[in-house]
């Protein structure tokens, strides 16, 4: 987002009249496996809509009905059974809805770790560049924009409609590797230790695209997307995005990046289903490669 249109925002903020949205905002209800990611981003839009809120009573969010992301970009279309809703971005879904340009992860959803079988381990640690990586088979939800993105680079994947399939698929060996963002990986794998015990989390590398979740409204909830936005852009001002992060069940333990192990490897892909005028380099909502890398702490001189 361009200063132009932040202060615009913070302007509209200032001189909307009484809301004229429904005390109650519908989102999709959780799938039984997504409760942690469900209660992150459910939070985060609450705290959102109390921080732009500007003296407007906050509508309540009510989990309405489960649906994939497919059905929800429809029903968000349709605007009846779904008011907002959160879902990684691409071309299609910018032009057809509205997003909230705000990136709910700082980006870190697009630094992909791979869920594997532990007997496979030695295969992956055989593998350091892109053109290795492209024998192997990766598995993706249907309708994903990893899937896409992934396809374009010219790497394999499979599509698997329902979300708990692609464990299966792994276990299976139907596929080789399930990429997941790079703080999902751990409490998905420890939901499903006893399910799935021959799975384990895979560290020594990362596939990374530029790649984030926004929040998106019905296109012409132009009321409702600026009131996001604009509680959003206060969150980034007074770091309380950031703290959110740190402190949430779903993001906590990969905090501080600096001081985790690092992946041995990273394998850089393009995204070009991000629209031209993303820019991902802009410190202020996207993390950098840079932020991983581990830092020391200087020892004290004296005088």
């Amino acid at each position: 987002m361009t200063a132009k249109c932040y202060l615009f925002l913070l302007f509209l903020g200032l001189t909307l009249p009484a809301s004229a949205l429904p005390p109650v905002l519908k989102i999709p209800k959780p799938q039984p496996d997504s409760l942690v990611a469900q209660d992150y981003y459910k939070q985060l839009l609450r705290l959102a809509l109390i921080s732009g809120a500007a003296g407007r009573p906050v509508p309540e969010l009510v989990e309405a009905t489960s649906m994939e992301q497919g059905r929800a970009f429809y029903e968000l279309n349709r605007g009846t059974l779904v008011d907002v809703y959160w879902m990684g971005t691409n071309i299609e879904r910018e032009q057809q809805l509205r997003a909230i340009r705000v990136p709910l992860d700082r980006g870190l959803i697009g630094y992909r770790r791979f869920i594997i079988r532990s007997d496979r381990q030695f295969i992956f640690d055989a593998i350091t560049r892109y053109d290795q990586l492209k024998k192997y088979l990766g598995c993706q939800g249907l309708d994903w924009p990893d899937t896409d993105i992934m396809r374009a680079a010219d790497l394999r994947v499979t599509e698997v409609p329902v979300f708990e399939g692609l464990y299966q698929q792994v276990v299976a060996k139907r596929c080789d590797y399930f990429p997941r963002g790079y703080f999902e990986a751990e409490p998905e794998l420890m939901q499903r230790k006893k399910t799935y015990p021959t799975l384990m989390r895979y560290d020594s590398l990362v596939l990374h695209y530029p790649f984030t979740v926004y929040f998106f409204v019905k296109r012409d909830n132009e009321e409702l997307a600026a009131w996001i936005e604009q509680g959003l852009e206060k969150m980034i001002d007074d770091g309380a995005l950031l703290k959110y992060m740190v402190r949430h069940p779903l993001t906590a333990h990969v905090f501080p990046l600096d001081k985790k192990t690092p992946p041995k490897y990273t394998i850089h892909i393009a995204n070009p289903y991000l629209p031209a005028d993303t820019d991902f380099t802009d410190t202020r909502y996207w993390f950098q490669p840079s932020d991983f890398v581990p830092t020391t702490d200087s020892p004290a001189t004296g005088n």
